[in-house]
């Protein structure tokens, strides 16, 4: 089997990752490789998708938005169709701004690819196991479900709509998630094995792009 390379961001900013999650996308073809964006400058050569877990961006956002010439790198390949799957720190990593009313400076540019900005809260705004199901049917048939869970104390104004998010207890449900053909941010962790084929999905749109370039 040929593999594919997968930029994953690795460091102190994004440290969540389940490692169930990678060996489930390596099984698929696509051989992580691993970067950071608080220190590298572009994006590592010849990847044919992106993984951003979760993490601490928050901590970390000045380097973060300092580092022009990665945000650019990102922009200008999701551009082109480079798929991308954030999670969590990574959904906040994806969007327009970081605002933390507890620093001195509380407003931190991020990378812009989805219009919204993420803002400290003074509470949990949600936490547990839940079950999610695509609700655009552009990475998984809508009857498929993904496991996951959250735990963020970030909010977005616009969480996306393209995903039903079941809470594991059944006692509540919501929509969220940014979805289109080539992007899945949100706010929760995936839990890929076992998850209805998320990893093939990926995987896929991940051949697609190299084979297209």
């Amino acid at each position: 089997m040929g593999y594919l390379r997968l930029a994953v961001a690795r460091d102190d900013a994004f440290c969540f990752y389940y490692n169930e999650n990678l060996r489930e996308l390596a099984r698929t073809g696509l051989e992580p490789v691993f970067f950071s964006p608080l220190e590298d400058s572009t994006l590592p050569d010849d990847v044919s998708g992106l993984y951003i877990g979760g993490g601490y961006p928050e901590l970390h956002a000045e380097r973060l938005s300092m580092n022009r010439s990665l945000i650019v790198d990102i922009r200008s390949k999701a551009a082109a169709g480079l798929p991308i799957l954030a999670e969590c720190g990574g959904f906040i990593y994806l969007t327009e701004r970081i605002i933390d009313d507890q620093v001195d400076i509380n407003q931190r540019d991020m990378c812009g690819l989805i219009k919204t900005g993420c803002a400290k809260t003074d509470r949990l705004v949600r936490f547990g196991y839940v079950y999610i199901r695509d609700r655009t049917g552009l990475w998984l048939d809508k009857d498929a479900v993904i496991r996951g869970h959250e735990f963020h104390y970030f909010d977005a104004d616009d969480n996306g709509d393209g995903a039903e998010v079941v809470k594991a207890s059944g006692d509540a449900s919501y929509n969220e998630i940014h979805i289109t053909d080539t992007m899945w941010a949100g706010w929760p962790h995936l839990y890929l094995p076992g998850s209805s084929g998320f990893a093939e999905s990926f995987e896929k749109k991940c051949k697609a792009y190299h084979t297209d370039r």
